[in-house]
């Protein structure tokens, strides 16, 4: 007997007698899969990036990636069951569905992790009438939610969506979570199209939760993505534009047109986002080739919406122009000029000119560092680095960025281009607290900006772990 089971061969000992030939077929092209596992194994990794939402939604998570991890372990005794199970009910052609057991396992715990079962809920909710509306709101008989928090004011009985993002009650309208001062519920609308996300009641356009403050309702009209006019006034589509508040009076509302995202013209006016460009010229402004923010007339270049001393910019000579204008310098033998179109400090070295970091505002050359057009005082170039910038969140803090004020060389601290004092440069940390929402600077001496914080003083004393 036992020289009869050493003879037998592997598809026999799987599945404890001699196959058929087609069945031997099968059971090799099931081992094969094996090949692939290793790739389930990394995929299901990524079934853990996403926050989980509740127990059920963990068990689920474990059983989809435990269906994967395990596969090489029961594959084997359950094509065994399975086969004996075919023979037993008589039916052979059960057993060639065989991979259709693991496969239905995987999508039953996925459907459930998906399913309203696994879903978060929020705290004190009404489980006899919570409904999800959509991705963003819920409501019981007792309260509206964003996300899983409660939306403070929401009346659930009145409450409704518009579109993804808006919703209305009897006396508010919202964006997500936020309330629209002064929208009008009962003729609020959220027009369907492909032009930005605008939506009105019967007296004003809204740009998510920003009003625009339209000056004459009844010829307003959206230009694109990033233009809106009326009869007096033109509309930076632009939420910090908008939350300034600043109207710009419209030159002649019937000619104008947008010639990208930040310029536009009329007969009378070139505009920059939500400014005039003094000075400039309409019938001859165009934006420079393949940039965003420069443009020329018959009188001068722009940078934004600021003119510059420079005529024609075809005259001068360009370094790094293959980076971008944002990134190119130009002289005329004379002056410099950095990347913004401002007029450097006499002196400046043409030949060794350069960005300190692509993104910010300090230059440097073989001897000299600047800021924007301004001399840093007795900076060192050779030693010259900008402070890493410090995002203070609820639970970490990370440097992945450079500040935009304050940089330092060997032995020097500045704040943008202004040199600063008894300063000590190894404990010297600045950033953003995203909670507080305000910036700060401190060494172990002294707080330069911001106020201290729990957070920030877990940061001071070094309890902070810091990642990218």
């Amino acid at each position: 007997m036992e020289q009869e089971n050493n003879s037998k061969g592997l598809t026999a000992r799987i599945l404890g007698e001699q196959p058929t030939a087609l069945q031997k077929t099968f059971v090799w092209f099931m081992l094969l899969t094996l090949l692939l596992w290793p790739i389930g194994f990394f995929v299901s990794i990524f079934f853990w990036d996403a926050p989980i939402h509740s127990s059920i939604d963990e068990i689920c998570r474990w059983g989809a990636t435990l269906i994967i991890w395990l596969y090489p372990i029961y594959l084997f005794p359950l094509i065994r069951l399975w086969f004996k199970f075919s023979k037993k009910v008589g039916m052979m052609w059960l057993f060639y569905l065989y991979p259709l057991i693991p496969v239905a396992v995987f999508y039953l715990f996925v459907t459930l992790a998906s399913s309203a079962y696994a879903e978060r809920k929020p705290e004190g909710y009404d489980s006899s009438t919570y409904k999800r509306l959509n991705e963003t709101y819920a409501l019981d008989v007792n309260h509206v939610y964003y996300g899983y928090e409660r939306l403070e004011g929401a009346d659930p009985s009145t409450f409704k969506i518009l579109g993804e993002d808006y919703a209305t009650d009897m006396h508010h309208v919202w964006f997500n979570d936020c309330m629209i001062e002064g929208a009008e519920p009962a003729t609020f609308v959220v027009p369907d199209g492909d032009i930005s996300n605008l939506a009105h009641d019967a007296h004003d356009y809204y740009m998510e939760h920003q009003p625009l403050h339209v000056a004459n309702m009844g010829n307003f009209r959206q230009i694109d993505n990033n233009w809106a006019v009326d009869n007096l006034h033109v509309y930076y589509l632009d939420i910090d534009v908008l939350a300034e508040k600043k109207a710009v009076s419209v030159g002649d509302y019937r000619t104008f047109k947008a010639l990208n995202a930040f310029y536009a013209i009329d007969a009378k006016c070139v505009y920059y986002k939500n400014n005039i460009v003094e000075g400039a010229d309409p019938t001859s402004f165009a934006v420079l080739k393949g940039q965003y923010h420069y443009g020329q007339d018959k009188h001068r270049v722009y940078y934004e919406a600021y003119g510059s001393l420079i005529r024609d910019l075809n005259t001068l000579q360009h370094k790094n122009m293959e980076e971008g204008m944002c990134n190119a310098f130009h002289t005329d033998g004379k002056t410099v000029y950095n990347p913004n179109l401002m007029a450097m400090p006499k002196g400046t070295d043409f030949a060794t000119i350069h960005k300190v970091e692509r993104y910010r505002d300090w230059y440097a050359d073989s001897k000299h560092v600047y800021y924007e057009n301004r001399l840093l005082p007795r900076a060192n170039p050779k030693t010259f680095e900008i402070f890493p910038s410090h995002y203070l969140h609820e639970d970490y803090v990370s440097d992945n960025n450079k500040d935009t004020n304050y940089s330092h060389d060997g032995s020097h601290v500045y704040y943008r281009d202004s040199l600063m004092t008894g300063v000590d440069i190894a404990s010297f940390i600045c950033g953003y607290d995203f909670v507080a929402a305000q910036s700060f600077a401190f060494d172990k001496n002294h707080y330069y900006q911001g106020t201290p914080n729990p957070r920030i003083e877990k940061l001071r004393q070094g309890k902070c772990q810091v990642g990218k």
